[in-house]
């Protein structure tokens, strides 16, 4: 599961608008900031990223919580956004240039450009369909997993006392939570 700190901005039923917390390459470079890849984002500027997320928690707005997406999704859906136009507009190039040459052999690489071009608007156009709706809109959209503060924030160790012999527990376990200063 990859975790990321963010803000919840606004609650909509099920869905929470969020504005995540970016984290640059900066923050743990000895450099600090005097070098190109610095200058470049401070050209771009430091906008945080607001997306939609899951919120099983009943999270409001101000929270600052700990969204998550799973491994599985962000490679579906990196493969989907740059594997699938790819190959569609290859596929496309290639069956262009196959058609051009058996109808208009002169034309056959301004077909297969056009033919490329087609297949790459094409595919672009079925993902934006597929994330607007469809279950990878719901599959690889983030959702909230805790608060911040609750769970592993901080050292939380819990002791359970068990008899060796009957592997019965003898009394509640306890939970001690050693604050760090």
């Amino acid at each position: 599961m990859i975790e990321q700190t963010a803000v919840v901005v606004s609650v909509q039923g099920d869905l929470a608008e969020v504005e995540g917390e970016r984290q640059g390459a900066c923050g743990g470079c000895a450099v600090d900031g005097a070098c190109a890849t610095s200058v470049i984002a401070s050209y771009f500027g430091h906008r945080r990223p607001v997306l939609q997320a899951g919120n099983p928690i009943g999270a409001r707005s101000g929270d600052r919580v700990i969204i998550g997406l799973p491994e599985g999704a962000l490679l579906t859906a990196s493969l989907l956004a740059y594997l699938a136009p790819l190959l569609s507009m290859i596929g496309a190039a290639i069956a262009g240039a196959q058609i051009a040459d058996f109808l208009a052999p002169s034309y056959v690489r301004g077909l297969s450009i056009l033919a490329g071009l087609g297949g790459l608007i094409a595919a672009l156009g079925w993902l934006a369909r597929l994330s607007r709706t469809g279950s990878l809109a719901t599959r690889c959209r983030p959702r909230i997993l805790r608060r911040v503060g609750e769970g592993s924030d901080g050292l939380a160790v819990r002791f359970q006392d068990q008899n060796p012999t009957t592997k019965k527990q003898r009394e509640p376990a306890r939970s001690y939570r050693a604050q760090l200063s």
